[in-house]
């Protein structure tokens, strides 16, 4: 039975990871460049190191399990960057990479009630890709499709993304896989085409009235070219103490695809954190919704973040509000 599973990995892996690396891009609710390049140093007033480790299916051997670490801050007022390097295991196939990318924002407005901007970005990508199928076959070759044989190999692609924000909105565009496939292991021409996403997103966010409540909504919509649609429907809150050195955190998101008449629900994730000083650590449950994800269950990941900030404050308070003080007190320099 672990065996069948394996097998199963190993072709869901074959025809579908490498060209989409969800495990990285779904991760743009802690890190906006990870699916969009432009979001790179997204708030101007912090620099934030991460690390995420996520585990499936736990019990089963050889289960998904994915290890990222990223890090993102501002060059200069304009350039921005932002680098993760990854580890990923699913089963008998496993990949490691990094990318690198690079946004320029370009100011359009900048006074007290208005400031607006565009930002362009853009990614270049490595990843090494290896399956050991010794482990697959018993001696028999039953799948045409499994040589027994190890297999590994290089490849790069590259993404690019636009990003506008008006005050505390913003929205964004980006298409992930620019360039054809050029990993060895995926050139044969039994291997289905390589293809690229879209992705389309829009939020903001706002400090409750009377309350030190800061919230963060986010929909994103995702098309991939030739397979499928959906929608994602996020809120992240923070949720100050008395204690200026220490805060707790959530999110709460929802996912749905497009692809029938009404749709359909795919899963539902919940994370709690807190937040000491410039150090935040959350645990993240996701709870998948359709049949195979209920049987198999569900997916935990642990979220580390460090940030250094530029104004050397240690206050547990959104970086968002960081970057809206300076903003203010600038306007305020320039009208003087």
């Amino acid at each position: 039975m672990k065996r069948l599973f394996c097998i199963a990995c190993f072709l869901a892996t074959v025809f579908c990871v490498d060209a989409q690396k969800y495990y990285i891009t779904n991760q743009y609710l802690y890190d906006l460049y990870l699916m969009n390049p432009a979001g790179a140093g997204f708030y101007k007033g912090c620099y934030e190191f991460s690390g995420y480790y996520q585990k499936q299916w736990f019990g089963m051997e050889q289960a998904p399990t994915t290890q990222v670490v990223s890090f993102q801050g501002p060059l200069t007022e304009s350039l921005g960057i932002g680098t993760y390097f990854y580890n990923d295991r699913n089963g008998y196939y496993s990949e490691m990479g990094f990318q690198t990318s690079l946004s320029y924002e370009v100011m359009f407005s900048k006074k007290r009630k208005r400031t607006a901007s565009l930002t362009f970005g853009m990614s270049i990508n490595a990843e090494q890709s290896s399956v050991n199928q010794s482990e697959l076959t018993d001696g028999a070759l039953l799948d045409p499709i499994l040589t027994g044989a190890n297999e590994s190999g290089w490849g790069f692609n590259a993404n690019a993304g636009l990003l506008f924000k008006y005050n505390d909105y913003h929205a964004g565009f980006s298409v992930t896989n620019i360039l054809p496939q050029n990993n060895p292991m995926y050139l044969n021409e039994n291997e289905p085409a390589l293809t690229s996403d879209i992705h389309i997103h829009a939020g903001t966010t706002f400090k409750v009235s009377d309350r030190d409540i800061y919230l963060e909504p986010l929909v994103m919509y995702r098309r991939n070219m030739l397979v499928d649609s959906k929608v994602d429907l996020s809120v992240k809150g923070f949720f100050p103490t008395p204690d200026p050195n220490l805060s707790f955190w959530g999110l709460i998101s929802y996912r749905r695809t497009m692809d029938h008449n009404f749709g359909k629900s795919l899963g539902m994730g919940a994370t709690a954190g807190i937040q000491i000083s410039n150090f935040m650590v959350g645990l993240e449950y996701q709870a998948g919704l359709t049949g195979a994800q209920l049987d198999y269950g569900s997916a935990y990941q642990l979220i580390l973040k460090y940030r250094i900030c530029k104004d050397k404050s240690k206050r547990s308070i959104p970086c968002s509000e960081r970057d809206r003080n300076k903003r203010n007190k600038a306007i305020r320099r320039l009208k003087l």
